[in-house]
């Protein structure tokens, strides 16, 4: 298919979406490759585009849960003070800036044209935009949709009395440019504000907002902002390009997150970042998300002759509806039935792989669709998949009836509050498991924020672990009231986890710059990075250690080093 063939699918609402793992090339998703296109998004993974006509629908029973797209939501100088930056940076034998480090964001775009983003002398200091939005320029190359504009193109803007003449890509939400601006923002003595490397490159990809059918699929608002986990795949595999053209280590910063997908690590994209972790001169920073206070993860445990236990969701609001997951580890196995405000029960759903149900509430005016899957793509796992579809106010009670025991744990997450048009939660709900896909990633660094006024993490700050055990997050890093980049070239303090993930990846970017200058390391990855923040971390008087919500403790690059040079 010709390259604006497929511009055309990949932009349409009429074109479906899979992601397709290469060992799967003959027995997944095959369409005729006439009418399909096809994209590489790099580690054997491809992205495959069709007509509506050829998809026909959407469901977890025809296709594999990981062959569709997940959607993915924002998670939103004192601050390098504590986190031990300032220190390497004016430390007279350290001086670690971040030169000759790429920190790559995959977000909502730049404000390429702020101070922030330019060095002394005025240039950019971004190497390059992918804005998938835009259509009106050249794509980059392997790729066959969107714009980029290179790091000369930039400085043509920057030299011009038009600059969106020639660069027209905007950072509307100022998300993306926040981050990046906390990471590797340019020193502004006046406003006392430098970021963590404040001489690394910074690359940048503005993605395109997910289709209406995912949205649909996933009991999305129509107006809620996400974005697809192909299109991210893409960006990922576009920053990576572009550092290695460029000879250039690269820090790969990630502030999305999804409240599904398992949370052990075995998503795509997951798939994805965890081989780019174990890539030499690759690190992979995550934030872990804003969901430990939203009430939306119930958790507990079946014992055997227990019989069902009921979890209750209220609906207080009546919205477009909502969508939920269980998730449990085989060989535990359970079965559901759905109890309505009015108290009209659904009979159990029986238990066959692949299975769809569609149970239809008539004094509710509510129908929830189910689909069952016994064994997952990669996974040891049972998913049974709601949409609640109008979803009437009351509380809703799911009832899970053990068939099989093992541990008897099983979870249940929602949608994410960016997702939800009414107000949703579990009256019995857990606060930890809550970091955000992918901050499962196995090899990644997923990072929790706290507030440096009292040292404590916020409330909002998704907590570990993993369904599989891991220690995620990692360590917690300043995320309370910080200051960065705001519209019209000014400063705002804003909170949230993308802020530490945002220093987090600057922080990297100069331990990255420190190993690099020792003779004998060739190459670092993100597992050595991870280790060397995690030496330094302070404990302080933590009950636990690791625990849910600070990992090994609070992030102090300076006291890392500093600790390695004693050992």
């Amino acid at each position: 298919m010709s390259a604006e063939g497929c511009r055309e699918m990949i932009l349409s609402q009429d074109t479906r979406d899979f992601i397709i793992p290469d060992y799967k090339k003959e027995t997944e998703v095959v369409f005729p490759q006439s009418q399909a296109c096809v994209q590489e998004v790099g580690f054997d993974y491809r992205v495959v585009y069709v007509d509506e006509s050829l998809a026909g629908e959407i469901t977890i029973e025809r296709y594999s849960y990981n062959s569709i797209p997940g959607c993915y939501a924002l998670i939103d100088t004192d601050a390098v003070n504590e986190a031990g930056i300032s220190a390497v940076q004016n430390y007279p034998t350290l001086m670690l800036q971040g030169k000759g480090i790429m920190i790559g964001f995959v977000d909502t775009g730049i404000d390429y044209q702020n101070p922030v983003f330019r060095d002394s002398g005025g240039s950019t200091r971004i190497a390059g935009i992918w804005d998938q939005t835009i259509q009106t320029g050249d794509f980059p190359e392997g790729f066959t949709y969107g714009s980029e504009y290179t790091e000369e193109m930039i400085n043509e803007a920057l030299r011009s009395e038009n600059p969106e003449r020639i660069v027209p890509s905007q950072d509307t939400e100022g998300h993306g440019s926040f981050m990046a601006s906390v990471a590797a923002g340019s020193p502004s003595p006046e406003n006392r504000f430098q970021g963590a490397a404040p001489k690394a490159t910074i690359a940048m990809v503005k993605l395109k907002e997910a289709k209406a059918y995912l949205k649909n699929f996933y009991g999305i608002s129509q107006e809620a902002v996400c974005f697809q986990e192909n299109d991210i795949m893409q960006g990922i595999y576009y920053l990576h390009k572009l550092a290695e053209k460029r000879d250039m280590p690269l820090v790969i910063c990630l502030a999305l997150g999804s409240s599904f997908g398992g949370h052990n690590g075995a998503t795509p994209l997951s798939g994805i970042l965890d081989n780019y972790a174990d890539t030499p001169n690759r690190c992979v920073v995550i934030g872990g998300g804003n969901e430990a206070s939203q009430r939306h993860h119930f958790y507990d445990i079946l014992a055997p002759g227990q019989g069902a236990k009921e979890v209750e969701i209220r609906v207080e609001e009546s919205g477009t509806g909502f969508a939920a997951e269980l998730w449990t580890t085989l060989p535990n196995v359970v079965t559901v039935y759905i109890v309505s405000p009015s108290g009209e029960k659904s009979p159990s759903i029986s238990v066959r792989q692949a299975s769809r149900y569609n149970l239809k509430f008539i004094f509710d005016r509510t129908t929830v669709d189910i689909e069952y899957r016994l064994l997952m793509d990669n996974n040891d796992s049972q998913l049974l998949f709601f949409r609640f579809q109008s979803a009437a106010q009351g509380i809703w009670r799911i009832g899970v009836e053990p068939l099989r025991i093992a541990d008897g744990a099983f979870h249940i997450w929602m949608s994410m509050k960016e997702f939800l048009s009414g107000n949703v939660y579990f009256l019995e709900a857990d606060p930890d498991y809550t970091v955000t896909d992918p901050g499962s990633t196995r090899r990644a660094i997923t990072v929790s924020y706290y507030n440096g006024l009292d040292n404590s993490v916020d409330i909002n700050s998704g907590r570990g672990y993993t369904r599989n055990s891991l220690i995620k997050p990692n360590f917690a890093a300043p995320g309370v009231q910080v200051t960065g980049a705001g519209p019209d070239g000014r400063f705002e303090k804003r909170s949230g986890s993308s802020i530490a993930a945002g220093i987090t990846a600057g922080a990297s970017a100069l331990i990255i710059e420190w190993l690099l200058q020792q003779m004998e390391n060739a190459g670092v990855t993100t597992s050595e990075v991870k280790n060397i923040i995690i030496l330094g971390t302070n404990q302080g008087t933590l009950p636990e250690y690791p625990n849910r919500e600070w990992g090994y403790g609070t992030m102090d690059i300076f006291q890392s080093l500093d600790r390695l040079r004693s050992l």
